[in-house]
């Protein structure tokens, strides 16, 4: 099973926001402080007494006590990112010298020197590959605020070693990762850098994490208020398949198919009780109670949704990603949201969706 993106720490961040009553922001400003030693730039997207987010120039969320904060300058209206030159600066100043950095439109590329350069290319085509696909069915793609980071270790080695020191745990066999807080993509190169078509060993799980970061960072999702997360995992599990990131060259539904999720499907929910739809939308309890069976349930229903109705599902999509801030997400109101596009009928649409799926090939 692919271990789950690290989005839990950013929820627990929301929900502490959430709970605190005086919560403000986004200030009109960007400010400079000096944090734990570190000088920051950004600016602050809500506060409270106790607590300060701020949404750092290179796109990192910053968490601290206001008075953590020492010589606090405001220094320019609203938001400005660092530019990829500058980001790119900063990049190799953080790693050593054994690492280049490589930029594209849209990617800011730490890599080891050689080959791993492609990497940057690579990333780019499936950003190219996700804005179509989601373009052509009528969702509003937003340009990224800021250059979007990548870093891609050697080896599986250095990628724990990293992660370690950066107080990330990983998971046993764990290939990569998005982490929500710093917007960064962490990931090693399966093939050693050899150049060649080996990535693709273990392409699934870097597609899924550039999904995440795609998403997250072009309206599709709401980085910062909490998002559904059999909606955000079915959409990375979709673009798995290689005929949906490798659409313009691959036709065919089969091509479409996610095998592994759709045959999980088959073994724990397919002629089940057809309450799985509405326990799969009402919350993200199901994937702690049953993960194996909750990532089936969400690619399927994504899966469903968007070869069948695909403008209702751009608009739920846009309903959800245009929530609130730092606001948490009730059952009563995922419902709700999830109604107004595809109605309360939950039972008709357990029986639809599972006669698309005995039609699908085997």
């Amino acid at each position: 099973m692919k271990p789950a993106t690290r989005l839990p720490l950013a929820l627990a961040i929301l929900s502490a926001v959430a709970t605190n009553a005086v919560a403000n922001g986004p200030a009109d400003f960007m400010l400079r402080a000096t944090i734990d030693g570190q000088r920051v730039e950004g600016q602050p997207l809500a506060w409270t007494d106790s607590q300060m987010l701020l949404l750092g120039r290179d796109g990192q969320l910053h968490d601290f006590h206001p008075k953590e904060a020492k010589d606090a300058k405001k220094i320019a209206k609203g938001f400005v990112a660092y530019s990829p030159a500058q980001l790119k600066g900063r990049l190799q100043q953080e790693f050593d010298r054994s690492y280049a950095v490589t930029t594209t439109q849209h990617f800011v590329v730490v890599h080891p020197r050689g080959e791993w350069s492609a990497w940057a290319n690579r990333l780019e085509s499936l950003y190219r590959s996700f804005t179509h696909y989601m373009s052509v069915r009528g969702f509003p793609i937003k340009r990224p605020k800021m250059p979007l980071v990548a870093v891609v270790f050697r080896n599986q080695a250095d990628y724990y070693r990293y992660a370690a020191a950066d107080g990330t745990p990983l998971a046993p066999g764990t290939l990569g990762h998005y982490s929500p807080q710093s917007n960064r993509v962490f990931l090693f190169d399966i093939s050693g850098g050899s150049g060649d078509a080996d990535w693709l060993a273990n392409a699934e799980t870097i597609i899924h994490e550039a999904t995440h970061q795609t998403a997250y960072n072009t309206g599709v999702h709401q980085r910062f208020s909490e998002q559904p997360r059999w909606l955000v995992e079915g959409l990375a599990m979709m673009f798995e398949a290689p005929g949906v990131w490798g659409a313009s060259s691959i036709k065919g539904i089969e091509t479409r198919l996610n095998q592994g999720r759709l045959q999980d499907f088959r073994n724990s929910i397919a002629g089940s009780t057809s309450d799985w739809i509405m326990r799969t939308v009402a919350s993200d309890n199901e994937f702690s109670r049953s993960p194996g069976a909750s990532y089936a349930a969400a690619w399927t229903l994504s899966f469903y949704l968007c070869e069948t109705r695909p403008e209702e599902y751009s608009r739920y999509l846009d309903r959800v990603s245009r929530r609130e801030q730092f606001t948490t997400y009730g059952s009563k109101q995922r419902v709700a949201d999830f109604a107004a596009e595809f109605g309360n009928d939950f039972t008709l649409l357990d029986a639809q969706v599972q006669r698309f799926v005995s039609e699908l090939p085997r």
